[in-house]
């Protein structure tokens, strides 16, 4: 009987524990949010967009430099190849390429819609 006890002990003294340190994690979590809004807050230059364009322009970059052009073009090839040979739907190889010329193209569309406001 007592080991049934002590065993009823430590699983109540777990649970507390658990909660204890779900509730430590939590207010770590509020602290770490506040603090990061308040150095925004501070520091206007964080707040604009500006460090934010370098960021974004070497991502639109990734997207459309040469590489990703090449990967786009063999990717093409092969859906050509497959679906000729009958290993890839033609509804999957115009989907693909539609999306690679949405990829390709949406810095057109972007600035035609610009231009058109």
């Amino acid at each position: 009987m007592n080991l049934i006890n002590r065993y009823r002990q430590a699983k109540s003294a777990l649970a507390a524990n658990h909660t204890a340190c779900e509730e430590t994690i939590h207010r770590t979590l509020v602290l770490i949010a506040g603090l990061t809004v308040v150095a925004f807050l501070l520091t206007p230059g964080l707040a604009m967009a500006t460090p934010w364009d370098g960021a974004a322009a070497s991502v639109l970059a990734i997207f459309t430099g040469g590489l990703a052009r090449t990967i786009c073009i063999i990717a093409v090839v092969a859906c050509g190849i497959a679906a000729i040979a009958g290993k890839l739907s033609w509804d999957w190889a115009i989907k693909i390429i539609l999306g690679i010329v949405l990829i390709f193209g949406a810095t057109s569309f972007v600035d035609y819609i610009i231009a058109a406001v």
